[in-house]
């Protein structure tokens, strides 16, 4: 029995990338942001968290974070089409 000869597999190249991210809806924007030092994190009040129904607890420890960031337009995401359930 002979050994197969394996020869080098061709290259590859990567063509395109895509990316949404918080305040970004696109890679040119996020690079833009990245570059200008824009804050993207969106930070909230007490009233708006409490109305999105952060408990009392929550509110008065100092470690709670009231900031996240936001994408826009999700319910645009096919979740299915990625194996993921919706939220």
């Amino acid at each position: 029995m002979t050994e197969p000869i394996l020869e080098p597999a061709p290259g590859i190249a990567i063509v395109g990338l895509a990316g949404r991210f918080p305040g970004s809806p696109d890679l040119v924007r996020f690079w833009e942001n990245l570059r200008a030092g824009r804050e993207c994190i969106t930070f909230f009040s007490e009233a708006e968290l409490a109305g999105a129904g952060a408990s009392a607890a929550d509110l008065a420890d100092p470690h709670y974070v009231r900031a996240r960031g936001i994408l826009a337009d999700v319910e645009m995401f096919d979740a299915g089409f990625f194996g993921f359930t919706p939220r």
